[in-house]
């Protein structure tokens, strides 16, 4: 499936999450792939919409966040209709702080963009220095670029991977305030997957927002004994009365009880789209 793609578009650079991914991926699956990095979601999915020849790895979720709606609101509103979900991943968070020295006690800077901050807020407040410097940065691969024009005392928020890409070395682990903090990512392009012993469905159902239309659609898996993983709605085009129902659920499109279920659920919806039929990670 992914030997068809010449290429690989990924949501940032200098070791982002995406790209450690990536790496997860293509080592499972024994690819190698040019690799564009982009700075938004929108512009990864953008890009696939327009070259076929291209598959993207983007969050989808985290542990204290949830689902990221930039990936999925996107995702559902591609032109190429043929775009999907072909597989998924998890990634443990692992945010360190990385520096030129090798001595923590003597870092008294912190080059680091807000998300970073406000993820590591704790350690930074009880573990850095009370009279710390801090540089605001646009991203992660910014933050390493920017520490070439600073002395031994500065350091920056980011992967080991940023590590090895920058030669810094990794002087604190876990910064991170939750860690318990897992990212989940998909793959994304326009292919067709095959069955396995573990696949998942993702799909989008538009419905009239009225009175137990979702209980209708629940009602169609118990019909057919099929098990709802993941479930939520949203309004569409600030609608109250239009809603687009997200549901995961076990089992490939391609299963026969799978495409009886996907015909019923028809009858309850204005629209329905197949995002994705995926081996579980």
């Amino acid at each position: 499936m992914f030997r068809d793609f010449n290429e690989v578009i990924c949501l940032g650079m200098g070791g982002s999450y995406s790209e450690i991914a990536k790496d997860k991926l293509f080592k499972k699956y024994d690819l190698y792939l040019y690799q564009r990095s982009l700075n938004s979601i929108r512009e990864c999915i953008d890009y696939v919409d327009e070259n076929s020849n291209a598959i993207a790895i983007l969050p989808v979720e985290t542990s204290y966040k949830g689902i990221i709606r930039e990936t999925i609101d996107n995702l559902i509103m591609t032109k190429n209709q043929n775009i999907q979900i072909l597989a998924e991943t998890v990634v443990p968070v692992n945010d360190c702080i990385l520096s030129k020295t090798t001595e923590f006690y003597s870092i008294m800077g912190l080059i680091a963009n807000p998300n970073a901050l406000a993820k590591c807020k704790k350690f930074v407040k009880e573990e850095m220095p009370r009279q710390l410097n801090v540089v605001m940065a646009e991203s992660m691969d910014d933050s390493a670029r920017l520490l070439s024009n600073y002395n031994l005392t500065y350091s920056i928020i980011g992967t080991k991977k940023t590590a090895e890409i920058y030669n810094l070395n990794v002087l604190k682990e876990h910064i991170e305030d939750d860690k318990d903090n897992n990212r989940r990512f998909i793959v994304i392009g326009d292919a067709q997957t095959v069955q396995t012993e573990k696949d998942k469905t993702s799909i989008v159902l538009f419905l009239d927002d009225r009175q137990g239309a979702l209980m209708d659609i629940v009602q169609v898996f118990v019909k057919y004994h099929i098990n709802i993983t993941h479930i939520n709605s949203k309004m569409m085009n600030n609608r109250a009365e239009e809603q687009a129902v997200f549901i995961d659920f076990d089992g490939h499109r391609n299963d026969e009880v799978i495409q009886r279920l996907l015909q019923d659920l028809e009858l309850y919806c204005k629209n329905m789209r197949v995002i994705g039929s995926y081996s579980q990670f």
